[in-house]
């Protein structure tokens, strides 16, 4: 009881802290020619696609012991994966609903996770558990423009933004790590930040775009930034 009670009293939990703000992507004229370039098929039934989201992280984080899965769900409805942007932790499972009157066939070549579902008719759903970290662009072999993009984390330290670009990466431990941001049609940003233990708020403007082939492009932006 005494020993139980002297080490309760010399340990304290490990602070930790919220890293929160705003991201900002104006398009310009490079965006929209990529964009025309790969997306300028008009299918019929299609209907607007999600907002592409940011997807922002820490780097240089000791990652804890154990990484709880994250299951998620990505659709197929109206001609489009909804949502556009996923981040999971690695084991997770992501279920892959067909809500379309027609057939979809979703797949990825990406080195990180290579998946092939087949074809399957509305209201079946297939899965996947994603065991490596990694940016999977997942696309479907019947409609070419369909394409969504799952970021497979081996920590929790990472969100994806709302609409508005606000987002917000919470139980952090203090230290000095390497906040980096993603989107689709940009290429990313890494930006150093020291989180102190009333957290931190760092605010980033995405706006380059490298001219590279878009056939080499991973989203329409740069290759996995991992």
């Amino acid at each position: 009881m005494r020993l139980c009670l002297i080490l309760a009293l010399l340990w304290t939990p490990q602070a930790s802290a919220t890293v929160s703000g705003k991201i900002s992507a104006p398009e310009g004229a490079a965006q929209n020619r990529l964009r025309a370039k790969l997306y300028n098929q008009v299918v019929a039934g299609q209907k607007d696609p999600d907002p592409r989201l940011a997807v922002v992280w820490l780097e240089g984080v000791a990652a804890p012991a154990k990484v709880e899965p994250k299951p998620s769900v990505i659709r197929q409805e109206g001609l489009e994966f909804r949502p556009r942007a996923l981040a999971v932790t690695m084991g997770s499972k992501v279920d892959f609903p067909n809500d379309d009157d027609l057939f979809h066939n979703v797949f990825s070549f990406s080195k990180s996770n290579r998946i092939e579902l087949g074809s399957y008719p509305r209201g079946e759903s297939k899965s996947v558990v994603f065991d490596k970290k990694g940016l999977v662009d997942l696309r479907c072999e019947v409609h070419r423009h369909m394409r969504a993009f799952i970021h497979v984390f081996d920590h929790p330290y990472f969100a994806v933004a709302a609409a508005d670009g606000a987002y917000s990466i919470p139980n952090v431990p203090p230290g000095k790590y390497t906040l980096v941001v993603w989107k689709e049609f940009f290429d990313p940003v890494r930006q150093d930040v020291e989180v102190k233990a009333e957290g931190a708020k760092v605010d980033v403007t995405l706006s380059a775009l490298l001219d590279r082939p878009a056939d080499r492009t991973v989203g329409a932006a740069c290759c996995d930034a991992r």
